[in-house]
């Protein structure tokens, strides 16, 4: 053989010597410390009670969010209901006097139930009512605080003598 391969072979073997002996003084020696071990059993123990923690928070955003359901509900339905009520005794007396008519007598509990005759109209009142609508006298001011403008003339009209 010439001398050049058995160079080669010899150190190719060689360095297969020194990979294997590195590789066991490797797996003996490099081992972590008793801190690192320690350091590394936190870090799992803190890892692992933050996904606990972020479970519970979770579960009780999932709560919070489900109870400002139930509550937008609950308002929106008791709004719903006082919409539906009638105004109060006063009101609609004094809306009756605006009019100019005493108010019309409340009726009794159950006797709307029991009478089956319709009741008579305010007479009084429809006429009222129709000759407010029918009058065309009733002035309209935009805005009555304010000043009434000067009125100008009218510059269609002058364009046309020159």
């Amino acid at each position: 053989m010439e001398p050049l391969v058995q160079w080669l072979l010899g150190g190719f073997i060689l360095s297969l010597l020194f990979i294997i002996i590195a590789r066991w003084f490797w797996k003996r020696f490099d081992k972590p410390s008793e801190a690192a071990l320690e350091w590394q059993k936190e870090q799992e123990e803190k890892k692992k009670e933050r996904e606990v923690w972020e479970s519970v928070e979770m579960q009780m955003r999932r709560e919070a969010e489900e109870a400002e359901r139930k509550a937008a509900f609950q308002v929106r339905r008791e709004v719903a209901a006082s919409s539906g009520t009638s105004p109060d005794a006063k009101t609609v007396a004094k809306a009756f006097e605006s009019l100019g008519t005493t108010s019309l007598p409340t009726p009794q509990e159950g006797t709307e139930q029991e009478s089956d005759e319709p009741q008579e109209p305010d007479w009084e009142l429809v006429d009222r009512l129709k000759r407010i609508a029918g009058s065309d006298d009733a002035k309209e001011i935009p805005h009555p605080e304010l000043p009434h403008a000067p009125n100008l003339p009218d510059i269609s009209s002058e364009d046309s003598e020159e």
